[in-house]
């Protein structure tokens, strides 16, 4: 056992108690109380250091036999003038330095290291009938944790520990009951996994309540053990804390709905329906947008008044501000959390027909290519009106390459696209000279298309659904990509034209035919299904940046370009171009 992570993880886990004003720590194990024998003590001493095993059996004295068979009669003398409770300490030192490999010696050796760990005069040791005997009284301190084994072996089921958590939960109605469950069984890693499938297997309602620890860190990591014990300490605070915000966002919620009834008739027929008839807006989305406002000032107001949340939050803070140092990483859903905040994926914004917008993120569908490409236009300029139309019209839009790179350092003139991939590890960025500049008439195409899919039937009609703004739109897109293909349809040749006509036309159709569809860096491809003819890109939209940090991206974009471009200093080194 490290001694310097010792002493870091028992500084934490006093400094957790008493901000917590834990002033006692439970721990229920079937293994407390047992009785063990001198031969587990011996062979458990015969791998350890003389230094090592004097410290945890001072009586051997100074001179530790270096014959094994010495060692254990030395061993049997002292053992038997020992105190029964005297026993039970020495055999839980020693085995808690030699950490048996054996289930039951190996829990008697984390019971050792857990008395280490937490201030004698705050920890319980219990075996099963004895929590049974002082359960009423104990559970009357809330300032306790109640730490139980999983497998107490009073059932024969091997999950007695859990069965008395639920029950305990399912009893306590105060909030302030903080239990944590320890099982050798658990893998490291798995903690909340564990947890969840036994809230299920149990019917445990509110998961936040206990948390699982995993034995195997009280010989593998100990300020691993220290935070999970800061965790589980925690768990009915963050309780508290997510159902006094759920308190305030319903309150909320209802206050907002009665502010939304006191808006009149005039304002919500000027703001709802012509300020988004003159924007190209779809009217429920600025009822939406009232009730955000709402929601948002009553939520903020709610939040401070009378301080209960803030007396909440600072618990917790000062608990979460003690420091513990881990070598093993944390399981968390961070990651996944971020990127649900950071990007809506084509599922949604596309099975809803959602305008273009700055930060749709486009890919080139099928293939084997897979290159990304991100929407960096201003946001105005892509608002399409109720005609149909954008004022000004542009002609095309830039898309900019997204890239994977390798390398630790950023690329120049680039900005990285966070947590844009599934999991850490790989970084993606924006790069600001690799830009497309395509038409909006072929990105527009994604929009009708409930898979993304730049995609049109010629003289076909608009989803049904689709914003007025966009059902307008359609038409004017239908009108013009109808003439690139009856301009296509020029360059065939007709059964009756001459042979010459015939090789002139095969001619305009090679020069020409790729140049009425194709868009660097998307290619597009007219198709004939049974006199259905549909005109394909293979341009697919597939999820969105959120506006702020697209804004951002758009920012840096603009700058890229309005860089100062200065001489080229002569004593300047050569480079390598970007």
């Amino acid at each position: 056992m490290n001694e310097q992570d010792l002493e870091q993880a028992q500084e934490a886990i006093r400094s957790i108690l008493d901000v917590l004003s834990v002033a006692c720590v439970v721990f229920v194990d079937d293994v407390n109380g047992k009785s063990v024998s001198v031969e587990d003590v011996i062979i458990a001493a015969q791998g350890l250091d003389a230094d090592s095993l004097l410290e945890a059996f001072p009586e051997l004295g100074s001179q530790i036999p270096k014959d094994l068979d010495m060692l254990a009669r030395k061993i049997r003398q002292e053992w038997e003038q020992l105190a029964l409770a005297v026993q039970l300490e020495r055999a839980q030192a020693v085995m808690g330095v030699a950490q048996h490999d054996d289930n039951e010696t190996d829990d008697i050796a984390k019971v050792s290291t857990l008395k280490q760990l937490i201030p004698e005069n705050k920890l319980t040791l219990l075996s099963p009938a004895e929590w049974e005997e002082q359960e009423e009284k104990l559970l009357q301190d809330k300032r306790t944790l109640f730490l139980f084994d999983l497998d107490l072996k009073a059932d024969g089921s091997g999950k007695e520990g859990i069965k008395i958590i639920a029950s305990l939960l399912a009893k306590d109605n105060s909030e302030g009951l903080t239990c944590g469950l320890l099982s050798h069984k658990v893998i490291p890693g798995t903690e909340l996994q564990t947890r969840d499938e036994l809230c299920e297997e149990h019917g445990i309602i509110s998961r936040d309540r206990f948390l699982v620890i995993s034995k195997q860190y009280l010989n593998q990591d100990l300020n691993y053990f220290a935070r999970e014990l800061k965790f589980a300490a925690l768990s009915p605070g963050f309780a508290k804390l997510k159902d006094k915000a759920k308190e305030i966002m319903a309150d909320a919620t209802q206050a907002a709905e009665k502010e939304v009834e006191k808006v009149n008739i005039y304002d919500l027929d000027h703001i709802v329906f012509k300020v988004s008839a003159n924007e190209g807006l779809w009217e429920p989305d600025m009822l939406f947008r009232l009730h955000a406002m709402f929601h948002r000032l009553e939520s903020r107001r709610l939040a401070h008044e009378g301080g209960k949340l803030e007396v909440i939050a600072g618990t917790m803070r000062a608990v979460s501000e003690i420091p513990i140092k881990c070598n093993l990483p944390t399981p968390s859903r961070a990651w996944e959390l971020q990127r649900k905040e950071l990007y809506e994926y084509g599922g949604y914004i596309n099975k809803n027909h959602l305008p273009l917008e700055l930060g749709d993120i486009f890919e080139k569908d099928g293939g084997t290519s897979s290159k990304k490409y991100i929407l960096l236009a201003q946001p105005c300029d892509l608002m399409v009106r109720n005609d149909g139309k954008r004022y000004p019209e542009p002609h095309r839009l830039p898309l900019a390459e997204i890239v994977l790179v390798s390398e630790d350092r950023r690329p120049e003139y680039s900005e990285e696209m966070q947590y844009f991939d599934t999991a850490p590890g790989k970084k993606w960025y924006v790069k600001f000279k690799l830009v497309h500049f395509v038409r909006g008439c072929l990105l527009d195409l994604c929009v009708f298309n409930q898979d993304g899919v730049a995609k049109l039937t010629v003289d076909g009609n608009a989803p049904s659904g689709i914003r007025p703004a966009w059902k307008a739109r359609h038409d004017t897109l239908s009108r013009h990509w109808g003439r690139a293909v009856r301009n296509a349809d020029m360059l065939v040749p007709a059964a009756d034209e001459s042979e010459a006509v015939k090789q002139y036309r095969e001619k305009l159709k090679k020069n020409l035919g790729d140049r009425l569809f194709d868009d660097e860096p998307f290619k597009g491809k007219l198709t004939d299904t049974n006199g259905l003819r549909s005109l394909t890109f293979n341009c697919k939209r597939v999820c969105r940046l959120s506006r702020a940090r697209a804004i951002g991206l758009l920012m840096s974009y603009t700058a890229t370009l309005a860089r100062p471009a200065h001489d080229r200093l002569f004593g300047d080194p050569p480079e390598s171009a970007d």
